[in-house]
């Protein structure tokens, strides 16, 4: 019987235990007299809650970037024709350390270039990809970062997934406009609602997509003012944010050039830090990143298994 204590004790203060667990993080430096600082892992302070953790790679934007670029494009044709034009005159002007990819997203995702930093063959897939189909970012979205994840800890390389969009709520082969209304319960909130089928979506592509740690961007072409749209919009916001990249939505055509650009800008300068840190259990960790070389912008939360 001591015994068998003794062991189920041990047990437990194992499992409790701190272990260590590596997260890659996309961090962004604000540049001075038209250059980004170049971080090192002296110039940087890490904390992972109140314990501190510890720098093991610093990636900068001198090293190679893999871009996965992932189009979903189902709409309006010369809104597309213009944001293809744009994305193809900016990825001719990438620099020669930047590997693209193309990913088509609508009605399933397919790959249609495999990394390159040759210019011809991605510009020619950019330009004649058809304008057609099903909306597929949010049916897309786990698979294609699966695949950047698997790279991103497999490789000695920056990874980034962008989606260019022009989808819309109503464009999607799931039905997230007709919520099931309970018309015996006066009380039923559907109806005053209806948005509830996209937050709920929403809520558990974010709580599903919480442990990967590629950076992801999103640019959307075609910014719509209706209700469900609207919550469709921001739940793509909340998205980008919590994997530590951004959003951009335009509203109007002249804004998608410069939308494309200063994604893929924003991308080109992103360092990756490679970060150790104790952990302990599962839910969340929050890190903190502090450099003497300038203000910085990161993602901080990231989930632990469980």
């Amino acid at each position: 019987m001591r015994r068998a204590i003794l062991l189920a004790w041990l047990t437990l203060g194992l499992a409790r235990a701190d272990t260590t667990r590596v997260f890659r993080v996309p961090v962004w430096i604000e540049a001075r007299n038209g250059a980004v600082p170049a971080l090192s892992a002296q110039s940087l302070k890490v904390f992972a809650g109140d314990r501190p953790g510890r720098v093991i790679r610093v990636m900068s934007p001198s090293e190679e970037l893999l871009l996965v670029l992932a189009l979903d494009l189902t709409e309006e044709l010369s809104l597309v024709e213009l944001a293809k034009e744009a994305l193809a005159a900016e990825v001719a002007r990438l620099p020669e350390n930047v590997y693209v990819a193309v990913l088509r997203a609508q009605d399933g995702l397919r790959a249609l270039a495999d990394p390159t930093n040759e210019r011809e063959p991605v510009l020619r897939i950019i330009r004649e990809l058809p304008v057609a189909g099903k909306a597929g970012l949010l049916e897309s979205l786990p698979t294609a970062l699966r695949l950047t994840d698997s790279i991103l800890a497999k490789s000695a390389v920056r990874v980034a997934l962008l989606y260019v969009t022009d989808s819309s709520i109503y464009n999607y082969r799931d039905d997230y406009i007709n919520p099931v209304v309970n018309y015996s319960d006066q009380h039923d909130l559907s109806r005053r609602f209806p948005e509830g089928l996209v937050k709920e979506k929403i809520a558990r592509l974010d709580r599903q997509l919480a442990a990967f740690q590629t950076p992801l961007c999103i640019v959307h072409l075609n910014y719509r003012n209706d209700r469900l749209n609207e919550a469709y919009q921001t739940g793509l916001m909340q998205l980008a944010s919590a994997l530590g990249g951004e959003s951009r939505f335009c509203r109007s055509r002249q804004e998608i050039p410069e939308a494309i650009g200063a994604a893929l800008a924003r991308l080109v300068r992103m360092h990756r830090v490679d970060i150790e840190a104790p952990v302990r259990g599962g839910g969340l960790i929050q890190l903190q990143l502090d450099s003497e070389l300038g203000p910085l912008s990161y993602r901080n939360r990231f989930a632990l298994p469980r």
